[in-house]
């Protein structure tokens, strides 16, 4: 069953920009098959590549119709997607994108996008690429990166491995072409990052630090990021959750 909210934002064009983003760094033969959940209120479309460069790079589309957030009656369009990956060495990558209109708050726009930290390095290069990407369009519509950034201090988004160059704010219906070239803007600066780690060869620590930042990424979905808890109470599967956002490998 799908589930339509009719919020205008994000569209279901992020799927196709996606999903040529992603064959173009893993090639087309790398996406498993188009999974698909839902119930009388919520749906989820989620699609994956698995490649040589990208171990797992998943994207979804979730819409939630007549749900409760805050016990407020609300609808919820969510697109996010999230890429791991094989070298350590290479950070990975989200987005998440969504439309929140209750009776109790109106209606609210949410961009997040940031560079995650596998290895524990710094990486101040990609981190510096990142960012300048986003001042680019910022400054082309206005807005002051770093209040944008303000809601990424503390260190605990992802669990801790979240690079902290990103953006994370809400935004007004008004703000949505911003937002659009924010995303547009950043999937041609990440493929860049994942270049400047070419050739270079991931040691046993590396792998270690990988994995213990994963688990640690894990739990936070579970136990901290709001979204998950929204979906929870509304009923969302997590399985659908699982199947786009987990790491391809869990290992403690």
């Amino acid at each position: 069953m799908s589930i339509k909210t009719g919020l205008p934002y994000p569209g279901d064009d992020y799927v196709q920009l996606l999903r040529e983003f992603y064959a173009d760094i893993n090639g087309r033969e790398s996406f498993d098959e188009v999974k698909e959940w839902g119930s009388e209120k919520w749906s989820a479309t989620v699609h994956c590549s698995r490649g040589r460069v990208l171990e797992k790079a998943g994207f979804a589309r979730v819409d939630l119709a007549g749900g409760m957030v805050n016990e407020s009656p609300a609808d919820i369009s969510l697109f996010q997607t999230i890429a791991y990956p094989v070298n350590p060495r290479v950070p990975g990558f989200i987005i998440m994108a969504t439309m929140n209109a209750s009776e109790a708050m109106g209606t609210i726009v949410t961009l997040y996008t940031d560079l995650i930290v596998q290895d524990g390095k710094p990486h101040d290069r990609g981190k510096q690429l990142f960012s300048d990407a986003l001042k680019t369009v910022c400054e082309k519509y206005g807005h002051d990166p770093e209040e944008h950034r303000t809601m990424l201090a503390g260190g605990r988004l992802l669990g801790g491995s979240a690079a902290g160059c990103g953006l994370l704010n809400f935004f007004e219906e008004k703000d949505v072409p911003f937002l659009h070239d924010i995303i547009k803007g950043v999937l041609p600066v990440y493929k860049k990052i994942i270049g400047l780690k070419e050739g270079e060869t991931p040691q046993e620590e590396d792998f270690e630090v990988m994995y213990r930042s994963r688990a640690r990424l894990v739990e936070w979905i579970i136990l901290e990021d709001y979204g998950t808890r929204i979906a929870r109470e509304n009923g969302v599967s997590s399985e659908a959750i699982e199947a786009y956002g987990f790491p391809p490998v869990i290992r403690y």
